[in-house]
């Protein structure tokens, strides 16, 4: 069957910015024993109170830094008071109970944590990168992320180039990602990584092997979840930034909600260009000798330019109604290619353009006294991609033109528009049985239609029939159903999961030039498969815990791999899915109130590796190509000192080999490192906070960070052909040095001002201080030393 849902797009144009501080704000919610939510109870922080929803859920703005009293009472509970104490920049998230008048006030207990926080310390492991904190920085959302343990991200160029991230070793499309719980394939490139600017989240979650149930996906390395800020009250934020390569970055976010809560609604609008127009090391041919000589050139085709806006209206904290959210959507993007995929033959003209307008509506509902919980969300929209190559000439890398006979730098020549029509239904119910036990259920269906047009294209043999006219059909359905349970007070805290996977696709299967396509090539497969997982957490003392899991799960073939990109991607419709067994056991302490110390191992061993391989020049195709099993670990550290300075720094090494195969030409292949994939990295930074520098209300940080990138290879290569030492540490691969990615070293450096009014920061950040050739996948360079300036204002007023 197919669904459609067809939705008015709506564009609210705010008239007026009523201002309120969004940072200091204190939300939780109070629950009796049995974890009922206890509506119209009184919370008082200090001089600020208020009264609970019916769900339970409070919010108080506007709370000063410092310590406060708190006080929460309700009819027939016995009143808590504590002391809390309110950190610069954090919110807090307080979950309450409280007791029958008959208990003693010793039994009543109060969780204060920031959501951050909360969300690191959940049984399912998340590595939590916390952008609020650092939003005003003049950095990027992919450098931050590399900072973090055990996640390398990838990115072919400079700003808005395509990235990849591997977590613990899987990369690609076993990745994916999400903003708010929703699977973000339908927003194609125009919301990512590599384009978001800090102040469009509240933190990233990465996740490593095992995901919650919420997460509704058939991920097999992993996920990443972007959170996006929180917009509760009402404020205005503008931030610009402006780098070395012409780099600029802008926005505006803003929102204002009334009085009584009833009605929320607000914008975000993002704009980014670059025109990376870097030195790098390439290959240019003597034209008197004509062999290759390596020359430091000038990128002159690797602009990216890049739109994104957003409106919504928010109906909120009705009797029907927790939330109802109606939102629109739209980007534009236009990328110039430089170079294939490896830096060897330049292009002057040849551009990538995406857009799309996509509506969505969200609905959240808690029921039965707050033990039922609805969360629906819905999305159509009609993402269109473009790929221009009709230049009637060619560039070399000097960038001189040379006229020809012929259309296309490359040697697919093309003026392809593609549609894709989209469908996204999630579907999230939680339902708490008691105060330890409860159920959750996700369902997620996707559907998706594609063609297109293309006059420089394939048709069908012996017609005049565009072959990317005709319809290419893809479709997900995925169930999840988890079951959560506290044991011995609370300690000990498992989750259950399984899952359901069905999904089925058509479309052409032979689609590039020398191959010609007939009716025969036509491809229909289905296949229903199913996952299973287990995650435990057993807190050994409030300031310590161990954690660990196992999982047995598929990760389905992905669209794009089935349909190719009609770039240089042909389509493959006889893949199968990805199989694997993945475990992981972790532990984590905080010492002493300033010492937190984390280090997790895991094992994985995967089944038919969906891997891109070349096949016929210029063209590649994703395969079921090698299995892969390995262990490997990580570490951890957060270090606060002499009041005004943090020390961090982690590591991670992972041993992830090829085994099984037995075709005699590739038997040498076993036990080899999987190819294109680091197998060591670790960072290590230093920020220092300091106030009243200059005046009574001002803030100065600081901050160095170091990465290093331990050499890997462009290919497979023998394991008596790799380095020697601890770990393999130590030397070089014996190996063409063309092969060999060699080791890097970062180093970034900036700082952070925040004006005496409060409302004004200035951030500025030194990339690559040491100028030093730094590599992506495919040996692609990246950019050298670079300088960015950003400034930030927050116009904000309590309402």
């Amino acid at each position: 069957m197919r669904y459609k849902i067809y939705m008015l797009s709506v564009l609210f144009f705010l008239s007026k910015f009523i201002l309120a501080q969004t940072t200091d704000v204190v939300t939780g919610y109070v629950h009796n024993e049995d974890g009922i939510p206890l509506g119209d109870a009184t919370v008082q922080v200090g001089n600020y109170g208020t009264t609970a929803l019916s769900n339970g859920y409070f919010s108080l703005k506007n709370i000063p830094t410092g310590k406060h009293i708190l006080v929460v009472s309700a009819v027939g509970y016995t009143a808590f008071q504590d002391t809390i104490v309110k950190l610069a920049q954090e919110n807090l998230a307080l979950q309450i109970r409280l007791s029958k008048d008959d208990k003693v006030l010793q039994e009543v207990t109060v969780l204060g944590k920031s959501e951050t926080q909360q969300a690191k310390e959940q049984t399912v492991r998340a590595v939590v990168v916390d952008t609020r904190a650092v939003s005003t920085q003049a950095t990027t959302l992919t450098d931050l992320m590399n900072r973090s343990t055990g996640v390398r991200i990838r990115q072919n160029g400079g700003l808005g180039g395509r990235p990849e991230i591997s977590i613990n070793g899987f990369q690609g499309k076993a990745i994916k990602y999400f903003k708010d719980g929703i699977p973000l394939d339908y927003m194609g490139d125009g919301y990512n990584i590599a384009s978001l600017p800090l102040e469009a989240l509240e933190r990233i979650e990465v996740y490593k092997g095992v995901l919650p149930v919420s997460l509704g996906a058939d991920a097999l390395g992993g996920a990443v979840n972007l959170v996006s800020a929180k917009r509760r009250g009402s404020h205005m934020h503008t931030f610009y930034e402006i780098g070395s390569f012409n780099t600029h970055r802008l926005g505006v976010t803003a929102a204002h909600e009334t009085k009584d809560q009833k009605w929320s609604y607000g914008t975000e609008l993002f704009f980014n260009h670059s025109d990376n127009d870097y030195n790098a090391f390439v290959g240019v041919r003597n034209p008197n000798t004509a062999n290759l000589e390596y020359m430091d050139m000038r990128m002159f085709h690797n602009a990216f330019q890049h739109s994104y806006g957003e409106a919504y209206v928010n109906i909120q904290n009705r009797n029907w109604a927790d939330e109802l959210r109606l939102s629109v959507a739209a980007f534009a993007l236009e990328r110039e290619q430089q170079h294939p995929a490896l830096m060897t033959d330049p292009y002057g003209a040849i551009l990538g353009k995406q857009q799309t307008v996509a509506p969505s509506l969200r609905y959240k509902k808690k029921l039965l006294d707050g033990r039922l919980s609805i969360d629906q969300f819905a999305s159509y929209n009609n993402l269109q991609t473009r790929r221009i190559d009709t230049l009637m000439g060619s560039y070399d890398w000097y960038g001189e033109f040379t006229p020809k006979t012929t259309p296309g730098e490359s040697r697919l020549p093309s003026l392809s528009k593609i549609h894709e029509r989209q469908t996204v239904l999630r579907t999230n119910i939680g339902y708490q049985i008691n105060s330890s036990t409860s159920l959750g259920f996700n369902y997620i269906f996707t559907d998706v239609r594609r063609d297109g047009e293309d006059p420089y294209g394939q048709r069908l043999q012996d017609t005049d029939i565009d072959v990317l006219s005709l319809e290419s059909t893809y479709q997900k359905q995925i169930y999840g159903l988890s079951l959560d349970k506290y044991w011995l007070d609370e300690k000990l805290h498992n989750q259950l999961m399984g899952k359901f996977y069905h999904y089925s696709a058509s479309g052409i299967q032979n689609t590039w030039f020398s191959t010609g396509v007939t009716e025969a090539d036509k491809r229909r497969l289905s296949g229903n498969y199913w996952g299973i997982a287990e995650a435990l957490r057993y807190r050994l003392t409030p300031s310590a815990f161990i954690r660990g899991s196992l999982e047995y799960t598929y990760r389905l073939p992905e669209r794009e791999e089935l349909f190719g990109n009609n770039i240089f991607v042909v389509p493959n419709f006889e893949l199968n899915p990805e199989k694997s067994f993945n475990a992981s056991l972790g532990y984590q302490q905080v010492i002493g109130g300033r010492l937190t110390v984390e280090a997790n191992g895991f094992y994985r061993r995967t089944k038919g590796l969906i891997l891109l391989v070349p096949i016929q020049a210029p063209n590649a195709q994703y395969q079921n190509q090698e299995n892969v099993k390995g262990f490997g670990f990580d570490l951890d550290l957060n270090y606060h000192f002499a009041t005004h300075y943090t020390l961090s720094g982690n590591a991670t090494w992972q041993n992830l080999r090829l085994f099984g195969i037995t075709d005699e030409t590739d038997r040498w292949k076993n036990n080899a490192r999987l190819r294109n994939t680091p197998y060591f990295f670790a960072n290590a930074g230093i920020q220092s906070n300091h106030s009243a520098i200059l005046s009574q209300n001002d803030n100065l940080k600081v901050f160095v960070h170091y990465n290093f990138l331990r050499e890997f290879y462009l290919e497979t290569i023998r394991k008596d052909l790799e380095p020697g030492g601890f770990l393999g540490l130590s030397g070089q691969a014996n190996i063409n040095s063309n092969l060999r990615i060699p080791n890097q070293h970062l180093l970034n450096a900036g700082f952070t001002y925040k004006l005496p009014s409060g409302d004004v920061n200035i951030g500025a950040e030194i990339r690559n201080m040491l100028n030093k050739n730094l590599y992506d996948y495919y040996r692609v360079q990246r950019p050298g030393r670079s300088f960015h300036l950003k400034l930030s204002y927050t116009l904000a007023k309590g309402g």
